[in-house]
């Protein structure tokens, strides 16, 4: 019968590691031993994974204390302190302290049959080890990233991330199929956020519009809706909207030319575009309208008063 000589070190493994910090805050371990996902990227039955974290220390089973912070959020702690008449103020664990010391009968009710797991303090030094490398990787893969962006490199920009993410254990599920990732797309947003500038923000000069291309070139490969960290705190501009909301309008404009060139495409006839219902005046009134393709105006609409900006979008016509 062949055997292994080595015993296998799943402090060696990520996904191991992984799971193990899943367990920093109590959790149940049902919800991973019914899942196909950790299966593949353990290389093995979750739940023997998790009782080998039992068996060496790793985990255990949490007290009253542990099983409801895992099976009430704050809200709801907050409205069990009301009912017994007692204060509702304070963090969670607090908030959990005062029904245990308040509602022992309720309690047991609540957390029969529940059983609940969570790192013992051995490993929380293991898995906090483990996720500070992590951020430490992700920080090292943005910083290049930026840098890339800076050199107006923007394949490798978007190759970076393409590294980072088919180095995790679980990729970022935001529709991107990581290991078949084609960067041509995203390199043709960002040539148009780096060399053409939106109507919308003619007042910026451009030293400004630099730094706000950079937060809007990371935004867009790293699939950020904040650019507030990667914009100067005391960066400041001119406008109605905020610099966030700026930033922003340059990723709209990318997407809005990259319509534009698929309507033309597709052979469309005639454009109309749509408003949201917390559209200022002036996009409402343009979005009435319908257009000739090549005498659609550009968007986001530089007549725009909102102080989010403009994200109106186009629909095309093929009569």
């Amino acid at each position: 019968m062949a055997f292994s000589l080595f015993k296998f070190n799943w402090q060696k493994s990520p996904a191991h590691l992984l799971l193990l910090s899943e367990f920093l805050s109590p959790n149940e371990k049902q919800k991973f031993i019914e899942s196909d996902a950790w299966q593949s990227v353990l290389k093995q039955n979750p739940e023997k994974a998790i009782n080998r974290f039992i068996e060496e220390g790793m985990i255990e089973q949490a007290g009253i204390s542990g099983m409801l912070n895992y099976k009430y959020k704050v809200t709801e702690l907050k409205a069990w302190l009301k009912q017994l008449g007692l204060k509702v103020s304070g963090k969670k664990e607090e908030l959990i302290e005062r029904i245990i010391a308040a509602d022992e009968e309720n309690i047991k009710r609540e957390t029969q049959g529940l059983t609940i797991y969570q790192c013992t303090e051995q490993s929380k030094i293991i898995a906090e080890q483990f996720q500070e490398k992590e951020r430490e990787k992700r920080a090292h893969f943005e910083q290049k990233t930026y840098q890339a962006l800076q050199q107006n490199n923007f394949y490798e920009a978007s190759q970076l991330v393409a590294r980072f993410e088919n180095g995790k254990v679980f990729p970022s599920n935001i529709g991107v199929d990581w290991k078949h990732y084609d960067s041509k797309r995203d390199v043709m947003l960002l040539k148009i956020m780096f060399n053409q500038k939106p109507k919308i923000l003619k007042n910026v000069n451009d030293d400004q519009m630099r730094i706000l291309r950079l937060a809007a070139g990371m935004m867009l490969l790293w699939k950020y809706n904040d650019a507030l960290k990667w914009l100067p705190q005391d960066f400041d501009l001119d406008l109605i909207m905020d610099k966030n909301s700026a930033t922003n309008m340059i990723r709209a404009f990318a997407y809005h030319k990259e319509d534009m060139a698929q309507h033309r495409a597709n052979k469309v006839k005639k454009i109309e575009i749509n408003a949201l219902d917390t559209a200022c005046d002036e996009c409402k009134k343009m979005a009435t309208k319908t257009y000739k393709l090549n005498q659609t105006p550009e968007l986001p609409y530089e007549k725009c008063t909102s102080e989010r900006g403009c994200y109106c979008t186009t629909m095309g016509l093929y009569f």
